[in-house]
């Protein structure tokens, strides 16, 4: 049988429409392109026979810069047919999306990521145009104390949160414009980690956050000592911790004094907000 899991990230983009400093999908740095659209239905067929997330989200870079996504949502769903599917986006480019079309994959879910605070109304009407398409909506509001602050909407299967994001607390140094990990004690980096509980499919191999996924593609090899899963082999060990400090979490800080203002428009750069 599969493992149960509360949440699985899959990564399928890597290029994304804002730059934020300290991104933990790093953004900060020149990324570009999207997963081919035949690799992500290779990671979805060999690994549903494995685990079964509670959620998935599909995760970038910006997810709505791939040009198959709804190709692939009803593929995921065939897969996985009673996971929550969950697009975290930065909502810039929903207007490029018939508002229609997301309420063909309940359960499912919207987040939006509010990253600046002068553009929120910009996103609260792409927002807007997809509360119009039904009517009934209820509302929540929750607080995260280390990552966010989020109003949901929610009916019948379907959710749409409004995220807004409090300091990012980057996870890497930079020493001679190369990237660095810190030496922190594990458990107290894990204490302020803005995805502690986070595991992310990323090019067809399972990682413990998002981070360790995307520095591994810039760092210099060695730097970070980290192997991900790539089979069953191991996979019990990985599931059965998952939500635990482990020794790669001293690669990010145990404190918050490398964290950003994230609502400091001087900290994130929208490269096309038309």
């Amino acid at each position: 049988m599969p493992y149960n899991i509360p949440r699985l990230d899959f990564n399928i983009v890597y290029a994304c429409n804002i730059k934020c400093k300290g991104c933990i999908s790093l953004s900060d740095f020149p990324r570009i392109g999207v997963e081919h659209f035949a690799n992500l239905v290779t990671q979805i067929d060999y690994w549903h026979d494995y685990i079964t997330p509670k959620v998935l989200t599909l995760f970038g870079g910006e997810p709505l810069l791939h040009p198959k996504l709804h190709n692939l949502i009803p593929i995921i769903k065939s897969y996985w047919p009673n996971t929550t599917i969950r697009l975290i986006t930065n909502g810039y480019l929903l207007k490029k999306h018939d508002p229609k079309l997301w309420f063909n994959y309940k359960p499912f879910e919207i987040q939006v990521s509010i990253h600046r605070k002068d553009h929120e109304k910009i996103l609260e009407q792409e927002i807007k145009k997809i509360l119009k398409i039904e009517k009934g909506w209820k509302t929540k509001r929750i607080e995260h104390s280390m990552t966010s602050r989020d109003i949901i909407f929610y009916k019948d299967g379907f959710q749409i949160w409004k995220s807004k994001f409090k300091d990012f607390v980057t996870p890497y140094k930079i020493n001679n414009g190369k990237l660095t990990p810190f030496t922190s004690n594990p458990v107290k980096a894990h204490s302020i980690c803005g995805a502690p509980n986070t595991p992310v499919l990323y090019r067809g191999k399972l990682y413990k956050c998002p981070p360790i996924a995307n520095i591994l593609d810039i760092a210099d090899k060695g730097v970070y000592n980290y192997e991900p899963i790539e089979s069953e082999e191991g996979l019990k060990e990985f599931v059965e911790n998952i939500g635990k400090p482990a020794s790669i979490c001293s690669m990010c800080p145990e404190n918050k004094s490398h964290s950003f203002d994230h609502f400091n428009k001087e900290n994130v750069y929208v490269k096309n907000i038309s």
